[in-house]
């Protein structure tokens, strides 16, 4: 069976994706693995390629930043197309507040150990009031490990100007999301109403559109 690989975003773990329903692939969910401090993103996408066998026959989407080490992955495994989930391709698909934060180097006072404040703002920006969400939300920010977040940031910072796409970019972003601008490609699918966390609050709209994209509806 081919399989799909899915690699969660800043704050999430694999249990953004457990309301995703069947695909007509094996679902596999890939989990953060520690970073080294100064690890590039090319470096970090070579080792889950190791670790998780991933293939350029294989499909990877990647939520929010997990769509950038998705694009990094198809890139290195030459990958015909990505399935991008409330994600970007650069900065620029980022709202006005998140590029300035990047540019200006204020993501840098970010803490490296968590702060309840902290994991507000956060839940804050990623749902849209929806209750349902709120506690995997805590929970996964419970979880996180802030060092590989502000890593993260880091590498979302470092990012060029303009990304360039060896491969088709399927995008899947919500109208309603607070991190994100409704950036569009020719592939674009937009959710009505969509938050950056649509994969859970509307999971049986973004399973839809995953199969439309892979062609099993």
């Amino acid at each position: 069976m081919k399989r799909i690989f899915f690699i969660p975003g800043l704050g999430a773990n694999e249990m953004a994706f457990e309301k995703i329903g069947d695909l007509g692939f094996e679902k596999i969910n890939i989990k953060w693995i520690d970073n080294n401090e100064n690890e590039s993103l090319n470096q970090y996408a070579h080792r889950l390629i190791d670790i998780y066998k991933i293939d350029e026959i294989d499909i990877v989407s990647g939520l929010s930043f997990g769509g950038l080490l998705a694009q990094e992955i198809a890139r290195i495994l030459n990958q015909k197309e990505v399935i991008l989930i409330s994600s970007f391709r650069d900065i620029y698909d980022l709202r006005y507040v998140y590029r300035l934060g990047l540019r200006s180097g204020l993501y840098k006072l970010a803490p490296s150990f968590r702060v309840p404040i902290v994991d507000e703002i956060v839940a804050y920006n990623l749902n849209s009031e929806n209750q349902d969400s709120k506690p995997i939300l805590k929970q996964m920010l419970e979880e996180t490990n802030y060092e590989l977040l502000n890593w993260s940031l880091q590498k979302i910072a470092e990012l060029p100007l303009k990304s360039n796409e060896d491969f088709i970019a399927h995008n899947i972003i919500g109208n309603k999301d607070k991190i994100l601008k409704t950036w569009k490609n020719d592939q674009t699918i937009i959710i009505n109403e969509g938050s950056h966390f649509m994969v859970y609050e509307q999971a049986e709209e973004v399973t839809r559109a995953i199969k439309r994209i892979t062609c099993q509806e």
